[in-house]
């Protein structure tokens, strides 16, 4: 078994936690990652865009001139391409970008970005953030000492060190957490640099686009759980 560092709320080291050497230990197949992080954002593609062609463009319907006698080049209508406010020519038409992937294939995909994030020392593992009700100011202030506790964010995205309530400048952090921890995700979802992620369903794109991970004990055991029977 493989060991994770437990941080408290007061964003000191409270610890070690336990992970799946399966997990710890895999072999990382990057072509896999990129498959599942393609199709994930492919199938978010509305694909609505459309331009109107010199059939749909209003007005053209006169003929600009006649066809001969004037020293002009030939024109049948005003909404013609090379005529300003005319068609568009092959422009962009709606269609589906939805590129199929099974659903094993994803999460062992998702296994596979959680395992990367794992051997590059990029996962941190909180015991909850124990709050009497939903609060995104305690939370921002729990949430903040436990990345600063564990130097995921060292500077900000201007390669400036980050000032005490800063929140534009930020690197995301994506936190997961057990279905049972809904208190806990409202709290976070209001503060832009937190990506709330739920252990039951983590999309790849969430999982791997970050800065780190911040895992509560009880999502470290479902993960650990669901991702040591695929692999």
């Amino acid at each position: 078994m493989a060991s994770l560092k437990v941080y408290s709320n007061t964003g000191s080291a409270a610890g070690d936690a336990q992970i799946s050497d399966k997990i710890a230990s895999l072999k990382v197949n990057e072509n896999l990652i990129w498959e599942v992080i393609k199709a994930e954002q492919a199938n978010q593609r509305q694909g609505t865009h459309k331009t109107k062609t010199k059939a749909e463009v209003s007005g053209g319907g006169k003929k600009p001139w006649k066809q001969k006698g004037t020293g002009n080049a030939r024109q049948g209508s005003t909404r013609s391409p090379q005529w300003r406010h005319g068609g568009i020519v092959f422009g962009p038409l709606p269609r589906s970008y939805r590129d199929s992937i099974s659903r094993q294939k994803k999460q062992v995909g998702v296994a596979h970005i959680l395992a990367k994030k794992v051997q590059d020392k990029q996962v941190v593992v909180y015991d909850g953030l124990n709050l009497d009700k939903a609060s995104t100011k305690a939370a921002f202030q729990t949430i903040s000492k436990i990345t600063e506790g564990a130097k995921l964010q060292t500077e900000g995205r201007a390669k400036k060190k980050l000032r005490k309530n800063s929140n534009a400048a930020r690197h995301s952090i994506a936190v997961i957490m057990a279905s049972t921890e809904g208190k806990d995700a409202k709290s976070l979802r209001n503060i832009p640099w937190v990506k709330p992620v739920s252990a039951a369903r983590i999309p790849a794109t969430s999982l791997f686009y970050n800065a780190g991970l911040v895992v509560s004990k009880a999502a470290l055991a479902e993960l650990d759980k669901k991702f040591s029977a695929l692999l």
